[in-house]
């Protein structure tokens, strides 16, 4: 698994403030729940690969 890998992720101001106003309710980082989100998305629009 390449470990290396980045995901640039570019929010409207809107998004971010209703992110940021999350994060805050949930006391973590903006930075935490955006990557959740993207995982999240990530696990539903790809398959999963079973390693042999």
């Amino acid at each position: 698994m390449n470990t290396k890998s980045e995901v640039a992720v570019t929010l409207s101001p809107e998004l971010y403030n209703r992110l940021s106003a999350e994060a805050s309710e949930l006391g973590v980082p903006l930075m935490w729940l955006v990557a959740s989100l993207v995982v999240d998305t990530l696990d539903e629009s790809c398959p999963r690969r079973l390693s042999a």
